[in-house]
C-alpha cells in the first residue's frame, strides 16, 4: 500500500511528456514545452549529455535555443522576453504565424 502511495499520478505524467517535445540543434538535444512556472513562457533546456559543464556549444547557446524553440513549436522565440535563469533553460514567449 505505501509504494502505490509514494508513486506519482499517471494522468499527470503523461500530460507532462506529451507537452514536452524533444529535439536536435546541431546535434545537440534540447527540451522545449511549456513553462510551469512561469505561465505563457515556454523553456527550452539542453541536455548535457557528455557531462562536461565547460565544453564549447557549437553555436552560442542562446541562438541553439533560439532553434530549438522553432524546432519544437514552429514558432519564433519573442527576443525582448528571452532569458536564461542560474540553472541554463532558456524561458520565452513565442510569436506563432497567424494562419
Amino acid at each position: 500500500m505505501t509504494l502505490a502511495a509514494s508513486l506519482p499520478p499517471l494522468a499527470a505524467t503523461a500530460k507532462d511528456i506529451a507537452e514536452t517535445k524533444a529535439v536536435s540543434v546541431l546535434e545537440r538535444t534540447w527540451h522545449v514545452g511549456p513553462a510551469e512556472e512561469a505561465p505563457g513562457f515556454y523553456r527550452a533546456t539542453r541536455l548535457n549529455t557528455e557531462l562536461l559543464p565547460k565544453r564549447p556549444p557549437a553555436v552560442l547557446s542562446v541562438r541553439q535555443a533560439i532553434r530549438a524553440f522553432h524546432g519544437a513549436t514552429g514558432c519564433s522565440a519573442n527576443r525582448d522576453t528571452l532569458y536564461r535563469d542560474i540553472s541554463g533553460s532558456y524561458f520565452a514567449t513565442l510569436i506563432c504565424p497567424q494562419d
